[in-house]
């Protein structure tokens, strides 16, 4: 019965801290290039309460026979790059931790490379639905090679600009509660 007890006191806190923190904005900035996907991304957080939180998030990556290893990962507090955020990762995705003081918010930038085995990329939106908000804003962008022909993409972005030998897709979006992944399909130009 103790140990009943404890498990639910400490899961009551979780709550209770979940409730504080809030994951209310990211700017992303996805790019492709050779076999490689690129994810460059700031991610904000808000501490409702007046303590300071520390909370263990997991960042899930994609897991399909597409996609190969994920590479180059780094997580990094903007606002306090002292903060150690003892990151971990694996195939499945990685975790971390973050701190926010009270009252206030955080940025954290985390960035990866993903191996691509098909003509697919993906980033995992969906867990936003884990917080049980929408997104105050987003901002997105896709830099995409013109040597590669765009099949589909699962949103469709705001505007676009040709630039050089690329194109570089914008989305902004406000209120924003994903109801899929973000995906890109495409295929090599016929020469």
């Amino acid at each position: 019965m103790k140990h009943i007890i404890i498990f639910i006191l400490l899961f009551s806190f979780q709550l209770i801290q979940a409730k504080d923190l809030q994951f209310f904005q990211e700017d992303l900035n996805f790019m492709i290039e050779e076999n490689y996907f690129y994810v460059d991304g700031l991610y904000y957080f808000r501490n409702t309460s007046n303590k300071e939180l520390k909370q263990r998030l997991i960042y899930p990556f994609p897991q399909d026979s597409a996609y190969g290893k994920v590479d180059s990962l780094f997580v990094i507090n903007v606002l306090d790059s002292t903060f150690t955020t003892n990151m971990q990762y694996g195939d499945k995705g990685a975790s971390f931790t973050i701190q926010i003081d009270p009252d206030s918010t955080a940025v954290y930038r985390i960035c990866y490379r993903q191996e691509l085995k098909d003509k697919k990329a993906e980033y995992i939106l969906t867990t936003t639905q884990t917080w049980s908000r929408p997104f105050e804003q987003v901002n997105y962008t896709l830099t995409f090679p013109k040597e590669l022909s765009l099949d589909s993409l699962s949103y469709i972005p705001d505007s676009l600009r040709d630039e050089n030998n690329r194109y570089i897709f914008y989305w902004h979006k406000e209120n924003f509660m994903p109801d899929r992944n973000f995906e890109i399909h495409f295929s090599k130009k016929e020469e």
